[in-house]
């Protein structure tokens, strides 16, 4: 108000009405376009899961698309298995507004061409649009998991253990699956922190070019200090359950200790 200035006594009452409303979160309102005021549930559940199933999926997809991906890499040749992993890292790096644009032409492009819709471009109210922003979102975490998974790989397979197991009998697989994978595991939990501030930042922008009525985009439309401080607690905490539960079950089961 009135410029850029400082103001001690709306600070420690924005910090009492933040703490305030986090005892007590059915207290919490946000103006509706109505002029109305709603309380922060009437619709924030329906955003926060809506937003949490896209994450989620995204997140799933990524770590498996790109454990896969680097199990077929290992099987080809290293003349191949170079030119791939520039490739990747050509991928890697492109913008992710522009990953978006060329997946939405070209579904645009081929539903001019046959007629035939595959999935829907932007959510609406009554069609929401689950399949395309999934897909996008899982693009570039998945190509930073598949670098990953592969130099953690790379690093296995020169190990005593290996040359072992293939001369019991084993084939690239069964060593791949049941005991390389198994020792890279605690390294690619603790690489999924980077994957998880990727996904977050990334579904602000898709939630906007896709018109995903989600989680980022109620905390866009109601800026309230308490709205916000509830929104980014109830983002944060669940994914730091979850990551604190893993790094102490690994703990238990190998005695190696991640840090998060």
């Amino acid at each position: 108000m009135n410029g850029l200035q400082l103001d001690f006594n709306s600070y420690i009452y924005i910090v009492l009405l933040i703490i305030k409303s986090l005892i007590l979160p059915q207290t919490i309102e946000f103006t509706g376009p109505t002029g109305f005021e709603y309380s922060i549930f009437t619709n924030f559940w329906d955003s926060y899961l809506y937003s949490a199933y896209i994450f989620l999926a995204a997140l799933f997809l990524s770590i498996v698309l790109g454990i896969f991906v680097a199990y077929l890499t290992t099987l080809l040749p290293k003349k191949i298995n170079l030119f791939i992993i520039r490739i990747a890292s050509l991928l890697e790096s492109l913008p992710d507004l522009f990953i978006i644009i060329v997946i939405q032409f070209s579904v645009l492009f081929y539903f001019k061409q046959t007629g035939i819709q595959l999935f829907s471009i932007v959510g609406t109210a009554q069609n929401r649009s689950y399949i395309l922003p999934t897909v996008a979102l899982t693009l570039i975490p998945s190509l930073m998991i598949y670098k990953v998974v592969l130099f953690l790989v790379n690093e296995e397979l020169k190990k005593s253990y290996v040359q072992l197991a293939k001369s019991i009998g084993f084939n690239k697989s069964q060593v791949f699956f049941i005991h390389v994978l198994r020792n890279i595991t605690p390294s690619i939990i603790l690489q999924s922190k980077s994957v998880i501030i990727i996904l977050l930042s990334s579904m602000v922008i898709f939630e906007k070019l896709f018109n995903i009525n989600g989680i980022f985009t109620f905390l866009i439309t109601y800026p309230e200090p308490e709205i916000i401080a509830f929104t980014l607690i109830m983002i944060y905490l669940p994914i730091f359950i979850v990551n604190t539960s893993l790094i102490e079950y690994i703990h238990r089961k190998t005695g190696q200790r991640l840090e998060w």
